[in-house]
């Protein structure tokens, strides 16, 4: 790494530059719209436009603001097309904005209930717009529908499905009622095609493609191979298709257009930390795959972490590009990971042009747990984060909170893929290293800049059919992995919410049981508990003696582990238990595989009051980098939009946000002046306060 610039850093926000979609190099015409979520179809979140640029950064100022009335935690990507911003909000309404002044031209409200389906509330990412013949439609999905709605009206596209959605629970190995499908990443469209990557947390995701016109399904591509499928031989389990859950592909998808194909990355499978008695690879786990866009057809797919017992799911789609690697130019998918390291593959043909090697890791020691016995590392591109947890990264912030982390650390394994055990594991990356925001890459630098994490998580088995259970909805409680987000006393712990109230939050089991069923804001669906397990479960919660339930199975005498939950390493003050950056943000020269600089993103105020450096901050949100030299980023718990010199990491310019800025900003031009938005809404796994800001900023 050449220098290590201890600054702030802002990153710039972007318009469309090259369109991996049609493998353009960049020309003289600047692009005013932002078409895509991430910018273009590649996802390089690089814009053309530089009337803001390094020299008058300095005089941003706001120029019209938005405010939705969803005071909901929001990740949407707005995209800009003709004058038209169009974006979602945390209730999945649909609005359209003149892009100029913020002045609303419509807003789409879909024909829910949100008391009665909660799980419509879930986190949507973008939209994709699809265009020809005078026709305008948006796309878009909440909970299990695929929505399309007139781009110039706001009505409905009634020709579309079941008069504007598609229920994309249909069609599938289990009743509709039993799958959980939902959707948090943008869709994309490809010829007359729009195509999703689902996520489901009771069952079998997948990736699917749509006729725009129609609604019909045409192909769908299973990411848990099913009987007689490539990759159903690397389950242990023959019937995991039938009974499991995950390989969600929440990360979005980037698009080849000229050749026809499309590239994502997916999760693990479920559980995270334990999936006994069956040994195996678990294709297609954290993978990346690469289709053919017009069939669905495999045409190659790398897997980045073996039988994944960790949770350090693939955080994003790839990055497509045209890049130099080693002096050779190259159409190239680029993958960044939770763990730090980057991924270079050849876009065609799936070649591997980093450097990696399988290295033997140490073995699962939990009954019935077989882990793999290798993992992909990589010795090229140099990591972009911290990769394995060590002695001397113990905080030292004060002698108690070192003391404290470095007696936690000795009682604990440090691997970086040492299995989870009741011992416990302290590891980096399961909120990354990169993030679900994914890269920006700058095609006249070669430079590839990622905000990243470096904050260690505490991960602890346990036994749970050995923990004598005083309510039958307790061993449900602990079976489901109810206990990883909500903890062992249904107390909470980060920004996850506590149990152990619900009582006097609500008035019967029934509505507990139903948002059990369908989820609600973040929390995912779980319809596979049904019976009298879900009643035993709601009774549990809601603090009520045990009734009968005489379907209720049997506790399994074989041993069935849970985490005791996701818990951050931190110290007695609720800092991070490691030294700084907690945070940062990183140019990768992918030429020479070398970080040119790195530097802290965010701060604690009250750290620096003390005196300290900053030190960064946990942070989720994408960035954007322009031709102006610059590059934007919001994402920080401390609410600041930032913009950033790419050449040095020096912060030009900042604002605080109202609300924390967790979504990717998007630029466009309109009659001569360049904008900047970014969404304000705060929330998220960060925990700060909610609101329901669009921002858009200008120069005077």
């Amino acid at each position: 790494m050449k220098s290590y610039n201890k600054l702030f850093l802002c990153l710039g926000v972007a318009t469309m530059a090259i369109s991996c979609g049609k493998n353009r190099e960049k020309t003289s015409s600047v692009f005013t719209d932002w078409e895509v979520t991430g910018g273009d179809p590649g996802i390089t979140h690089f814009s053309e436009l530089e009337q803001i640029h390094k020299g008058n950064v300095a005089q941003l100022r706001p120029a019209w603001t938005f405010s939705s009335g969803s005071k909901v935690h929001n990740q949407c990507n707005p995209i800009v097309i003709e004058g038209t911003l169009y974006f979602t909000t945390g209730y999945q309404e649909l609005i359209a904005l003149n892009a100029k002044n913020g002045t609303e031209k419509w807003r789409f409200q879909p024909t829910f209930n949100r008391e009665e389906r909660p799980e419509y509330m879930n986190i949507n990412r973008g939209m994709a717009a699809w265009r020809k013949k005078g026709l305008k439609r948006i796309f878009f999905c909440a909970g299990n529908l695929l929505l399309a709605v007139d781009g110039i009206t706001g009505k409905p596209v009634e020709s579309f499905g079941d008069k504007g959605k598609v229920d994309m629970n249909q069609g599938h190995h289990l009743p509709p009622e039993k799958m959980g499908v939902t959707v948090s990443s943008s869709p994309v469209v490809i010829d007359d095609l729009i195509i999703i990557g689902a996520s489901s947390w009771s069952a079998t995701s997948h990736v699917a493609a749509y006729d725009v016109r129609t609604g019909k399904r045409v192909w769908k591509f299973n990411t848990i191979p099913h009987e007689g499928e490539f990759g159903h031989k690397t389950y242990g389990d023959k019937d995991y298709w039938k009974k499991g859950a995950g390989v969600n592909v929440w990360g979005g998808i980037s698009v080849d257009e000229k050749n026809d194909m499309i590239f994502f990355g997916t999760g693990q499978p479920k559980g995270d930390f334990y999936r006994p008695f069956n040994p195996g690879k678990h294709l297609f786990g954290n993978s990346v795959v690469a289709l053919k866009a017009s069939s669905g057809e495999r045409v190659w797919h790398y897997q980045i972490v073996h039988h994944d017992l960790w949770d350090v799911d693939v955080p994003c789609a790839p990055v497509l590009a045209e890049v130099t690697v080693r002096g050779k130019k190259i159409p190239a998918a680029i993958q960044i990971t939770k763990t730090g390291d980057t991924f270079i593959f050849h876009r065609l043909t799936g070649e591997v042009l980093s450097d990696v090697e399988e290295v033997p890791v140490k073995q699962s020691q939990l009954p019935g747990e077989r882990s793999y016995p290798t993992q992909p590392m990589v010795s090229w591109p140099e990591p972009f984060s911290r990769q394995k947890v060590a002695l001397e990264h113990a905080t030292t912030l004060s002698d108690s909170a070192h003391n404290g982390a470095v007696l936690r650390m000795q009682n604990s394994d440090l691997g970086r893929y040492d299995a989870p055990s009741e011992k416990g594991i302290i590891y980096y990356g399961l909120h990354g290293g990169g993030e679900w925001g994914g890269p920006a890459y700058h095609p006249e630098k070669n430079w590839l800049f990622i905000n990243t994490n470096q904050i260690a998580w505490h991960i602890e088995m346990v036994d749970a059919s050995k923990r004598e259970a005083a309510h039958p909805g307790q061993t449900i409680y602990f079976q489901n992995a109810c206990v990883a987000c909500h903890g062992a006393e249904r107390k909470g712990h980060d920004t996850q919410p506590g149990l152990d109230q619900l009582s006097k939050k609500y008035g019967s089991p029934e509505e507990v049981a139903a948002i059990i069923t369908k989820g609600r804001g973040a929390m995912p669906a779980f319809p596979q508990i049904t019976g009298d397990g879900l009643r035993a479960l709601s009774d549990f919660l809601m603090d009520l003696e045990a009734g009968e339930y005489p379907d209720l199975k049997k506790t399994d005498a074989k041993p069935s582990y849970a985490v005791k939950g996701y818990n951050r390493f931190l110290d007695e003050n609720g800092y991070p238990a490691t030294t700084p950056p907690w945070g940062a943000l990183v140019a990768l020269d992918l030429d020479s595989g070398e970080l040119q600089w790195k530097v802290p993103l965010g701060t604690y105020p009250e750290l620096i009051e003390r005196g300290l450096p900053p030190t960064g901050t946990e942070n989720f949100g994408g960035s954007l980098v322009t031709s102006g030299g610059l590059l934007f980023i919001g994402a920080t718990s401390d609410e600041k939009f930032r913009a950033f010199d790419i050449d040095s990491g020096e912060i030009l310019w900042e604002y605080q946000l109202p609300y924390g800025g967790y979504a990717t900003p998007t630029t466009y031009t309109l009659d001569g002046k360049q904008y900047i938005s970014i969404l304000a809404t705060g929330g998220g796994k960060l925990g700060t306060k909610e609101g329901d800001v669009l921002m858009t900023f200008a120069l005077p």
